[in-house]
């Protein structure tokens, strides 16, 4: 039986964005019909000020295909309407009504959102917070790359429209052969590096679905598009850094930045302990001053002999976590493939967090994974990345021979 799926759709964005991109109004019936892929729509609602000049022929487009228009007042700063519109209380209205229906009606599984715009990334969450599907439908020129990464799913509207394209010419065109989807991605990060363009995760995977219509990492086998670009770096094909506070994508023969932030699926782990006292067996989150002799791996058990104690000794596994979170943690690290790197285990907790599962800060999962190693849950192994990787690095698999990790992974 399929999920029941809801949709929202902000009128006012994919008609702006249809309009400049492709000169054409937006086409009901292809997402309708897109949507249709993910579940049984119980519920379709358009949002826009449907007596302004642009919108007003919609409605009855809209009724006739099951989708009702929910009319939002536009309203004008002071001095004239040219240029003065407001068009936050379609946002705001469109994200009320959305909650609402995701408090009373739980049976729903998924929600579609129709729009490019990065404000709605707070619901997106919030959707994923109760554990609902979320697939965005925008114009993938006109979307925020941030909205697509937060989204379970993003489907390109130029993807759309090919489609019906290639199912009007299935018969009379001979079938291409299937993209590499590798190839693509090494293509994407070529495109947006000769555009000198950001190359972080959303932004890469918006450039593949323009250069091939559509993509979707689940077809290749993972769970998350990281995942893919993480097994891509195995193979030799991409380069990935944590710089800015994203994760950015290079190729393999491209001036990589050096620095603590380097080559963010390759590193060491090179996080801190902090030295001053802590409240509740939690750190305060401070960094400490690291020093350039020291190898990454080993920082971990310098920074502990500093302090003048382990640490286990400020973290306790047994003791500062619950059973229940102990569980979690294990379960996660143990879905991995092992051995993983460093960063692998640190986004399958963070997950985790994003997934209401935990609540745990990015100082309290550093912590926590710091504890793991000194306690050895965690078991390291150098290994190279991929068959024509030039050296070992470390990554780390559970120790499933401990009886606290066993125990964990027993329980239900």
């Amino acid at each position: 039986m399929p999920e029941d799926l809801a949709i929202f759709i902000d009128w006012e964005n994919i008609y702006i964005s249809t309009v400049t991109e492709y000169g054409t109004k937006p086409n009901v019936s292809a997402i309708l019909e897109k949507s249709r892929e993910y579940g049984r729509i119980v519920t379709a609602n358009a949002y826009a000020d449907w007596t302004d000049g642009d919108f007003r022929d919609a409605p009855p487009t809209l009724y006739s295909n099951g989708i009702s228009p929910r009319y939002i007042s536009a309203r004008y700063f002071p001095g004239g309407r040219s240029h003065k519109r407001r068009t936050n209380s379609i946002d705001v209205m469109l994200a009320v009504e959305c909650s609402d229906y995701l408090h009373y009606h739980p049976q729903v599984d998924t929600y579609v959102l129709v729009t490019g715009d990065g404000d709605f990334i707070p619901l997106v969450s919030l959707l994923r917070s109760r554990g609902k599907t979320v697939v965005v439908i925008g114009v993938s020129e006109a979307t925020s790359y941030h909205l697509i990464e937060s989204a379970d799913h993003f489907i390109s509207y130029a993807s759309l429209l090919e489609e019906e394209r290639a199912a009007r010419a299935r018969d009379r065109a001979p079938k291409k052969k299937a993209a590499d989807p590798y190839k693509e991605l090494v293509r994407a990060v070529e495109a947006l590096s000769k555009g000198g363009k950001t190359r972080v995760l959303g932004q890469v995977k918006q450039q593949m679905i323009v250069q091939i219509g559509s993509f979707d990492e689940r077809n290749e086998g993972f769970k998350k598009f990281k995942d893919f670009v993480v097994e891509a770096e195995r193979r030799g094909l991409v380069n990935t850094v944590d710089q800015d506070l994203e994760l950015q994508v290079y190729l393999p023969d491209e001036k990589v930045p050096e620095g603590p932030d380097s080559d963010l699926a390759n590193e060491e782990p090179k996080e801190e302990v902090s030295v001053n006292s802590q409240v509740n067996g939690r750190s305060d989150g401070l960094p400490r001053q690291e020093e350039e002799t020291e190898e990454p791996g080993e920082a971990v058990q310098v920074e502990a002999e500093r302090a003048g104690s382990s640490a286990k000794a400020n973290f306790d596994l047994l003791e500062d976590l619950t059973s229940y979170e102990l569980r979690t943690i294990c379960k996660s690290v143990a879905g991995l493939r092992e051995p993983a790197s460093f960063v692998e285990i640190f986004g399958s907790i963070r997950d985790l967090d994003e997934r209401g599962e935990l609540e745990l800060s990015r100082d309290e999962i550093r912590e926590v994974m710091e504890a793991m190693l000194e306690s050895e849950f965690l078991a390291p192994t150098r290994t190279k990345p991929y068959e024509q990787a030039k050296a070992n690095i470390t990554f780390y698999a559970l120790n499933r021979d401990r009886e606290e990790v066993k125990t964990a992974l027993e329980s239900s």
